[in-house]
């Protein structure tokens, strides 16, 4: 690992919060978060009133106060605190970077990356240490209503795909349909991680169904700063059978997205297997753990038990045929879901040779490409600072990229945070000049390459 490089000696300035309010990072730890962190609190409390057990609901008001307690500590810029031990099994993992890294930072002073994630894995704590609430997932609720609410676009989007995926299998050996149609199904699967219910807490179905019109029209293409899909296709092209991986982000409509994505390469034999990473607990509201992936594939083949009202006959059996494939997929090993706790650890996707090793070594480099999804896995990738805007993708990644073993490395991130590379400089000056806060506002997005192994 370069000498320049650890958590808390970075060559760029991280991301903080700016005291007189001026950046994103700001808003976030001001605002955005105590509402997200306020929302928790409140469903969890709606859920305690459901309850039976009168431990079970004095138990709940106990973790409330803690969750309060949480809160207070964020907006009034307290020094971050050790994790108490859940049991999960990275807490001395978390402690020790805290104690070594970040010994007496405060919310306000710490970099944005760092009291994120921390700010997570202590909600997390406060359930998994409980008696009565260890498996509650408090982000849940929100999660099912949004997908629910949208099953008639859900249905449409899936006859879609199964559409284009048999059209494409009767005239394989057209390249540039194979081309366009994977393109296609890539950029679907960037717009998808538009439905971030961190960023967007009120998402809502109507919402959900036009930008999913937007994607399918190709309205979105143009907000693509940074685009390396022809790259891409040419790894994927080259593929027999091969091994593609993909670290998951939101569940609900962007996961249908990337399951989608997966069943298109399947089915036309480019991947052989697909291994989707998952978290292992409830993380940034929306993101996926193995109980979300299990729960769209039954929708998927049961979509009567959440409800078809308005859904097309023919969109209908479309979602439950592709349903049913997904469930053969995931029973015979084409498929696997798995949740290493790396993915929810304070560690930056650099340290994956050191720090995840067991990930590396054990799973990685045995892809042939792994796509990593969303804002977080992006800024994990890149880590949070204050990057050169033109500075190359490749040149951000540490190791990661440098790794002889290493496999293709693919970005798909609509751009939720103000820290972004591999963007032509005039390009950036056209859009702050047109927009100031395209970087953070979920409209513009970036498909960027690593070759790793495929380098040349």
């Amino acid at each position: 690992m370069s000498s320049e490089f650890t958590p808390s000696s970075t060559p760029f300035k991280p991301l903080t919060a700016a005291r007189d309010g001026s950046n994103f990072t700001y808003e976030s730890l001001h605002n955005r978060v105590p509402h997200i962190l306020t929302d928790v609190i409140n469903d969890f409390y709606a859920s305690i009133q459901k309850s039976t057990s009168p431990a079970a609901i004095s138990e709940g008001k106990a973790l409330t106060s803690q969750l309060s307690q949480l809160k207070h500590e964020m907006v009034t810029d307290k020094v971050l605190t050790p994790l108490d031990d859940d049991k999960v099994g990275d807490i001395d993992v978390w402690n020790h970077w805290l104690g070594l890294y970040f010994p007496t930072a405060t919310w306000y002073t710490t970099p944005f990356l760092t009291w994120e994630t921390y700010l997570y894995r202590r909600i997390a704590s406060i359930f998994k240490r409980s008696e009565h609430w260890s498996r509650h997932d408090f982000f849940a609720m929100k999660k099912e209503a949004t997908f629910k609410a949208s099953m008639v676009a859900v249905a449409k989007l899936c006859s879609r795909v199964d559409a284009l995926t048999r059209d494409s299998l009767a005239d394989s050996e057209n390249k540039t349909k194979m081309h366009l149609a994977f393109v296609e199904m890539l950029q679907a699967s960037l717009w998808g991680n538009q439905t971030d219910l961190s960023m967007f807490p009120d998402l809502n179905s109507e919402a959900l169904e036009e930008m999913q019109a937007r994607i399918s029209s190709g309205e979105n293409n143009s907000k693509i700063v940074a685009n390396d899909t022809d790259r891409i296709w040419k790894i994927v092209s080259q593929l027999q059978g091969g091994r593609i991986d993909i670290v998951l982000d939101n569940s609900g409509f962007e996961l249908l997205q990337d399951v989608l994505l997966a069943h298109w390469l399947v089915s036309l034999g480019y991947a052989q297997k697909v291994v989707f990473h998952s978290k292992r607990i409830p993380w940034y509201v929306s993101d996926v753990t193995n109980e979300d992936f299990f729960w769209l594939v039954r929708a998927a083949q049961t979509p009567s038990l959440i409800g078809t009202k308005g859904m097309a006959t023919e969109d209908e059996a479309a979602l439950v045929g592709l349903g049913n494939q997904w469930s053969q997929f995931l029973a015979d090993g084409t498929w696997e879901v798995k949740d290493e706790l790396f993915w929810t650890g304070p560690y930056g996707f650099r340290y994956l040779p050191t720090e995840g090793k067991d990930v590396w070594d054990n799973e990685l480099i045995k892809a042939d490409l792994v796509i990593f999804k969303g804002d977080l896995n992006y800024r994990k990738l890149i880590y949070d600072l204050e990057w050169p805007i033109s500075t190359p993708f490749v040149d951000a990644l540490g190791d990661i990229a440098t790794d002889p073993r290493a496999p293709a490395i693919v970005a798909l991130r609509t751009s939720k945070c103000d820290t972004i590379t591999g963007v032509d400089p005039d390009r950036a000056k056209e859009l702050f000049a047109k927009q100031k806060d395209w970087m953070y506002s979920g409209q513009y997005g970036v498909i960027q390459l690593s070759p790793g192994r495929w380098q040349g």
